[in-house]
């Protein structure tokens, strides 16, 4: 999926949720039980990831990520 500039690739047991107006998203479990890790851009447009819990940050390139759970 695309995160305006970013494409983060994500295992199917996680959900996003972006609000587009603020810049942001949260990853969620499938279930919407479990916040796993939330990103959004400060005022200089940098990406600042905010991880919770149980969540593998893979970084596979320039602006690219992959996230993974170790469940």
């Amino acid at each position: 999926m695309n995160f305006f500039d970013w494409q983060i690739d994500m295992v199917e047991s996680l959900k996003p949720y972006i609000d587009k107006e603020n810049k942001r998203m949260a990853v969620l479990t499938n279930e919407d039980d479990e916040i796993h890790i939330a990103l959004e851009f400060d005022e200089n447009n940098n990406l600042v990831m905010h991880p919770r819990w149980n969540i593998n940050i893979t970084i596979l390139g320039d602006k690219h990520l992959k996230l993974t759970t170790n469940s």
